[in-house]
């Protein structure tokens, strides 16, 4: 009588994920290695076309303010606001706020995580 012999796994198989908690980090595998680096900050630049008062506005726009938020900060009326975000779009390239942001973003005048010239600290 022969009996069949069973195949023995030769290497771990990773464990299956079972659900976690919304927001809690992902488990790493010890083979995966991540290194973070440290890099000195650039001095922020405002674009050249932008007047000093519209980087004031621009870079609270990246921060998410709102119109009437943007005009409580600076002390400016809703409609000198509204001509600023005007003048953005036009001397940018930009059809909306969205894409002021991300050019804000991509030409390093803000960077993600830091509060650099912010007028008021974010909680």
């Amino acid at each position: 009588m022969t009996t069949m012999a069973v195949p023995r796994k030769t290497r771990l198989e990773p464990p299956i994920p079972g659900p976690r908690p919304v927001g809690a980090p992902r488990p790493t595998s010890p083979s995966r290695r991540v290194e973070l680096w440290s890099v000195p900050m650039p001095p922020p630049e405002r674009p050249s076309r932008v007047s000093p008062r519209e980087a004031e506005v621009l870079r609270l726009i990246a921060r998410g303010l709102s119109n009437a938020e943007i005009g409580g900060e600076l002390f400016i009326s809703l409609p000198t606001v509204k001509s600023h975000v005007a003048s953005l779009l036009a001397k940018l390239g930009a059809r909306d706020r969205v894409q002021l942001v991300v050019a804000a973003y991509e030409s390093g005048f803000v960077v993600p995580g830091h509060l650099r010239g912010s007028a008021r600290p974010v909680a």
